[in-house]
């Protein structure tokens, strides 16, 4: 059996506040309302975006001219449609299949779905995994390991996991010098839509890292409170979705 997003649950599970600070609204309380600049539109003066947290909506005095609950909100800012806007949140604030509501039409089976499965041929006990300067066991801790075959072949695949802990994808880390780039992804794979590591933060202090070799190695020497993008770049997007991981997990502050 498949399942269909229920809005309404996703409504009450993710707040109002919680979406406007991840689209990046800058909010002071006003009353009983949040008031600030529009993040969507940059119109209409410091006032014009306006949260009330009581009815869970929100509303756009600039440009925009628009309002609504989280769904709408999420939709107007990414250009989306409803469906995907409430999924874009589900995925964002985890838990994309709590309070989902069976879906009996025909469904593809879930490989044909893309869903991907775990790799069970990696091999963490590599001399590959050893020149990365990682233990065996720390490998297992990731479940990672030396790629014999597929598309990683050769290298050293690490899963990247969503902050809920659901597989997206491996990143191909080189194992010799000759390997180009050092980090290889799917082509299907977009390497900004996710933060490394984000799935095992806890409260309290977070190191925000250069890339995930250096991740897997804090790690290994007792600091398990890190993270990394996984582009060089880094956009006002990915910026967003670490402002929220910090609010969502109740990190207090940030090293870098």
């Amino acid at each position: 059996m498949t399942y269909a997003l229920d809005f309404a649950e996703l409504k009450q599970r993710v707040s109002i506040e919680q979406v406007a600070a991840w689209i990046g609204a800058q909010l002071k309380q006003q009353g009983a309302q949040l008031r600030g600049p529009c993040p969507i539109c940059k119109a209409g003066g410091d006032r014009a975006f306006v949260i009330t947290p009581s009815k869970g909506c929100y509303y756009c005095f600039g440009e925009c001219r628009k309002g609504g609950d989280i769904i709408a909100l999420v939709a107007n800012a990414r250009h989306l449609s409803p469906k995907e806007a409430a999924e874009t949140i589900a995925r964002q604030f985890g838990g994309e299949r709590a309070g989902t509501v069976p879906d009996r039409s025909p469904q593809p089976p879930a490989q044909e779905k893309g869903v991907l499965k775990p790799l069970d041929y990696l091999q963490s006990d590599h001399e590959a995994v050893r020149a990365l300067g990682l233990s065996e066991e720390t490998a297992q801790a990731f479940a990672m390991g030396y790629a014999p075959r597929g598309i990683l072949r050769g290298r050293v695949a690490v899963p990247i996991r969503d902050r809920a802990g659901v597989l997206l994808a491996y990143c191909g880390i080189a194992a010799s010098n000759d390997q180009s780039p050092r980090f290889l992804f799917p082509s299907n794979f977009d390497p900004a839509s996710a933060i490394f590591n984000a799935d095992r933060i806890a409260a309290g202090e977070l190191n925000l890292l250069g890339n995930i070799v250096q991740v897997l190695e804090a790690f290994q020497n007792g600091v398990e409170n890190t993270v990394c993008f996984l582009t060089e770049g880094v956009s006002a997007q990915q910026l967003e979705q670490l402002a929220s991981l910090m609010d969502q997990k109740k990190v207090e502050c940030l090293t870098l």
